[in-house]
């Protein structure tokens, strides 16, 4: 049956020998989970049902035609009760991993230029010619942790460039645009989307096209293995602000970091790998070999400024290089100061379910 090439669920499911069974739900995750119920979700009588039935139908533009969504997605548009609609079209499983963690990113805006100048020095890379994109068959997907990119020299394919060496100057591409802080654009680098204000007065919208090869290694943490900060301090601010007052370790903490993203223009703001516009508090990034892009999922975490508790349907609409995991995502807070506040602040435990459509769950027991 083709549609376990999509999604095979292990037989031990439907055997099952207790009422919440642990399963695996292969080949898009990896990690163990439990399937429960509705009323098993924190705060679930407290949705906003009807907004996020509105943002699944938005979603449904971008995944209708994959099997594991089409039923559902078909009849998103014709419900009368979206309450009654997810309770019934879905089946809640809980991520069972210890390592759970929910993280926050914004849009950031940068100040910038199509021209290069002692103001706008640092250039946003598109996409390198010459960069080579390695497709592996699916046998071997699931035990690598990182894209391979590679560059052929002598017919022999050699690992792209790293940060360090992109920042030096090795590409010959033509950049997007050039900005004036090199700071913001290593965080532009981490927000994966931003828009830059040019000095023409126009804005250019920025998405994540590609990244490098190279793993993403945490600055926050060699931050603090060399005493720069200790580890309750760490935020984007702090971050921020220690490299502003120390510019002479700057470029040495940045390249700590060897992974580089690369960007394509957009004509949206704030546009996800799926496609759609990000929708603050209900957009998140997540791991795609683990859960699929456009999976409603349920999730109970904390806000880090007002320690209110976040508990609600949100969507697997961005993939981000640090984003590893079944129970790892990274929440999309928006784009104003409050944004940049909370995402920089997000650090949080972490309660995931993801939603699955009982349409797909029925076909693959006949």
């Amino acid at each position: 049956m083709k549609q376990i090439a999509y999604f095979l669920l292990l037989i031990t499911f439907f055997v099952g020998c207790s009422p919440k069974p642990t399963v695996q739900l292969q080949p898009i995750s990896y990690g163990d989970y439990s399937a429960v119920t509705f009323e098993d979700l924190p705060a679930w009588e407290n949705e906003n049902y009807d907004e996020a039935l509105s943002l699944f139908i938005k979603t449904c533009s971008r995944v209708q035609s994959k099997p594991l969504f089409e039923q559902s997605c078909m009849r998103a548009t014709s419900t009368a009760d979206a309450k009654r609609f997810f309770e019934e079209n879905f089946t809640p499983f809980k991520a069972l991993s210890k390592h759970s963690l929910a993280t926050g990113y914004f849009e950031p805006t940068l100040e910038g230029s199509l021209t290069q100048s002692e103001q706008y020095p640092y250039p946003v890379y598109g996409v390198p010619k010459g960069m080579l994109k390695i497709e592996l068959v699916k046998t071997y997907q699931s035990r690598l942790s990182k894209p391979l990119r590679g560059r052929l020299v002598k017919q022999k394919v050699l690992p792209f460039y790293s940060r360090a060496q992109i920042e030096e100057g090795i590409l010959e591409d033509e950049p997007l645009c050039y900005v004036n802080d090199k700071i913001d654009l290593f965080f532009l680098h981490v927000q994966g989307s931003g828009r830059v204000h040019l000095d023409s007065n126009e804005s250019l919208f920025l998405g994540y096209a590609d990244q490098n090869g190279f793993p993403y290694h945490s600055i926050g943490k060699e931050m603090i293995k060399k005493e720069m900060l200790k580890r309750e301090e760490v935020s984007l601010q702090s971050i921020r602000a220690y490299l502003k007052a120390h510019p002479e370790v700057c470029d040495d903490v940045l390249q700590t970091n060897p992974s580089y993203i690369f960007f394509e223009n957009r004509t949206k703001s704030a546009t996800g790998s799926l496609g759609v516009v990000l929708e603050a508090g209900r957009s998140v990034a997540v791991d795609r070999k683990n859960i699929p892009l456009g999976m409603p999922l349920y999730i109970s975490t904390k806000d880090p400024i007002s320690d209110e508790q976040i508990q609600r349907v949100v969507f697997a609409h961005d993939t981000g290089g640090a984003i590893k995991g079944e129970s790892r995502i990274d929440i999309f807070f928006g784009s104003s100061e409050m944004a940049r506040a909370q995402a920089g602040k997000m650090q949080g435990q972490l309660e995931l379910w993801m939603l699955i459509p009982n349409d797909y769950l029925t076909d693959l027991r006949h």
